[in-house]
């Protein structure tokens, strides 16, 4: 009955967290207009091949694109994948939402009651994990395979549970929680790696068994682990190895140190509320808009908390004298992995300058162990995602201080001071945008409009920018109510297809109209607002410095070209031009 009222209770957190989204699961939706419609449109993309012939024909026409093996998080991908094939793309991707906070926060609860054997602390850890503003905006950006956490705790308790027993049967269940959590996020399966490490050197320290014995039970879990990792995986690294380094870079599998610096986390990230908090976000949004280092508030957001912190500061009191309880063993050990990972996340090297010699070279200075790994696995940008775990290893050391607190205080003082503690950590985890859930259940006149037009014939939409920048999204999202082949989304790894988009990326070059003529064009479709916007939806530009939220395209400037003549629709401010052949 406990563990249902937690269940029950992280539930309406979560659905007041993102109200009125359970309210409208099909005609709402949560998040921002990047990377969450670029998500839906893979589901639905998914679901509905062969019969719209994948992804592959509908953009970049009138070439047919070709990809690498992408299915590198297949749990994920199954997990939105089957009950949209039920409820559809839109509700299958807002069930998610709702659920990983949920789930994770129950999940976590439920191994920090494994450890702890109490019936508070392991709530209150539960809920400062699963509703840690870091996940909270991952959210928000479209990024559910960072606010889907369950199977981060589970990969710990395995990782505690494999040193008490030393079995077959525990190895074998810490190489399937690896696994798991590799196989739903790729990112958290490299992250997974330092921990282990971490944990092992834990372990070696505190040894009691035989060394040998020590060394199988970790490779018999390490065989479990891989076994099961490349059976889903073996596509992808076969890619990985094989395609050369150009390739690689065009599909985004090696990334450049220059990224890796911009994506790590800073200091003051830890120590500074979302810019979405009700009341403390109008402080410092400003601060951070101008300290975002090419980078974006849905990453840079990584709050602690000042409840947690303080949990941890009174456990580094309590346990500044050496005893052997398991209490003090467990506290250590979270404190220990809170701090290695928060060392991980900052940059990896300082960029000392670029010099010309004779061609321009950056020169960074190491500051971090990650720096070698990032010459072993390029493809991984931000580290600044470290910071999620830092959160986890922080919620479990407060749980822990607080188990112990439960203890050493009276009944009445301890639930006196629970009640106390909840309203404030609330209050500091309370990261939400009152507009974080926006209604689509109307599409834009223009494609309601085009999806009535008959015929399998080629649209191109203006701007036509680069598929990496968030605005993109908005042309493929709606493309699941038209229906068109588009000329946009040409990809790097498809060079017909990016020379094409050179030549008629500009729509007032009197070339371009006759050109996407002759490639099946029938319609040219302009969106002035977009053009004023920029790159970054307005519904976007708050989590974004302000010189990137500032650029327009075209310096906001409608192109014009005479060749168009008049416009054969118009929608507000979206006009359709029609090329007759």
């Amino acid at each position: 009955m406990q563990h249902l009222i937690a269940l029950l209770v992280y539930f309406i957190f979560s659905t007041l967290l993102t109200w009125p989204l359970i309210l409208n699961m099909r005609t709402t939706l949560f998040g921002d207009y990047g990377d969450t419609l670029g998500t839906i449109r893979a589901i639905w993309d998914y679901i509905n091949s062969p019969v719209l012939q994948s992804t592959g024909q509908l953009l970049a026409a009138p070439f047919k694109m070709s990809y690498p093996p992408l299915s590198i998080q297949p749990v994920y991908e199954l997990l939105l994948e089957m009950p949209a094939r039920f409820i559809g793309e839109i509700a299958a991707y807002n069930l998610l939402v709702v659920l990983s906070f949920t789930l994770t926060a129950f999940v976590t609860y439920l191994c920090l009651n494994y450890l702890l054997r109490n019936k508070t602390a392991p709530f209150i850890g539960g809920l400062i994990f699963g509703f840690c503003p870091a996940s909270i905006m991952q959210a928000l950006g479209g990024h559910l395979t960072f606010s889907f956490n369950i199977f981060i705790p589970i990969f710990i308790i395995a990782l505690l549970h494999n040193r008490e027993m030393r079995s077959i049967q525990s190895a074998f269940f810490l190489g399937m929680s690896f696994s798991l959590l590799t196989l739903t996020s790729i990112y958290y399966g490299y992250f997974a790696i330092f921990i282990a490490i971490y944990f092992v050197v834990f372990d070696y320290v505190t040894i009691k068994e035989t060394k040998r014995a020590f060394v199988l039970n970790y490779l018999t879990a390490v065989f479990f682990a891989f076994i099961v990792t490349v059976l889903f995986l073996y596509k992808v690294l076969y890619y990985q190895i094989t395609a050369n380094k150009i390739e690689l870079a065009q599909v985004g599998r090696i990334r450049g140190l220059a990224e890796l610096v911009a994506c790590s986390a800073r200091p003051w990230e830890y120590l500074l509320p979302s810019v979405d908090h009700p009341v403390l976000g109008r402080f410092i949004i400003n601060f951070t808009r101008n300290h975002l280092h090419w980078s974006n508030s849905f990453e840079q957001t990584l709050y602690l908390g000042v409840v947690p912190l303080v949990f941890c500061l009174i456990g580094l009191y309590i346990w500044r004298h050496k005893d052997d309880s398991k209490q003090r063993c467990y506290f250590l050990f979270f404190m220990g992995g809170f701090a290695l990972m928060l060392s991980l996340s900052f940059p990896p090297a300082v960029l000392l300058g670029t010099f010309k010699v004779p061609a321009k070279v950056s020169i960074y200075l190491p500051t971090s162990i990650s720096l070698l790994i990032y010459f072993i696995a390029p493809m991984f940008r931000v580290y600044a995602r470290f910071g999620i775990l830092a959160n986890f290893f922080l919620a479990c050391a407060a749980a822990v201080v607080l188990s112990e607190l439960s203890q050493k205080m009276t009944k009445i003082r301890y639930y006196v001071f629970l009640i106390l503690l909840l309203p404030v950590l609330i209050f500091e985890y309370w990261s939400i945008s009152p507009d974080a859930v926006h209604a689509i259940d109307t599409p834009p006149a223009v494609y309601q409009w085009l999806a009535r037009q008959p015929g399998n014939f080629i649209i191109a939409e203006y701007p036509m920018m680069k598929t990496e920048e968030a605005a993109f999204y908005t042309y493929v999202f709606w493309q699941r109510i038209h229906q068109k082949r588009m000329v946009n989304g040409a990809t790097p790894n498809n060079a017909a297809a990016c020379n094409f988009y050179q030549k008629v990326k500009d729509l007032s070059n009197p070339e371009t109209p006759d050109l996407l003529k002759s490639s099946g064009v029938k319609y040219i479709i302009v969106h002035k607002q977009m053009y004023h916007d920029g790159p970054i939806p307005g519904t976007m530009k708050r989590y974004y410095s302000v010189e990137a939220a500032s650029e327009q395209y075209n310096n906001g400037i409608v192109p014009a070209n005479h060749l168009l003549g008049k416009p054969y629709m118009e929608f507000g401010d979206d006009e359709v031009y029609r090329l007759r052949g």
